[in-house]
């Protein structure tokens, strides 16, 4: 499975300003699961989370 079969997977919840930088809170669909994530944009902010999400084993890695 590639990042880009899990992006739909997660939408951005929340767009937050912190010390002249950017915090976007992304969530999991159909979960309570929650990133809060440091990025320049909103993409930026779902692919890490989708990193983040691959590598705890929230979505199972392709063989």
């Amino acid at each position: 499975m590639s990042l880009m079969d899990v992006k739909p997977a997660l939408e951005v919840v929340e767009e937050i300003e912190v010390e002249g930088g950017k915090r976007y809170r992304i969530r999991l669909l159909n979960t309570n699961i929650t990133f809060n994530v440091s990025a320049s944009n909103s993409e930026e902010a779902v692919r890490k989370a989708a990193e983040l999400a691959l590598k705890l084993g929230l979505i199972p890695a392709k063989s």
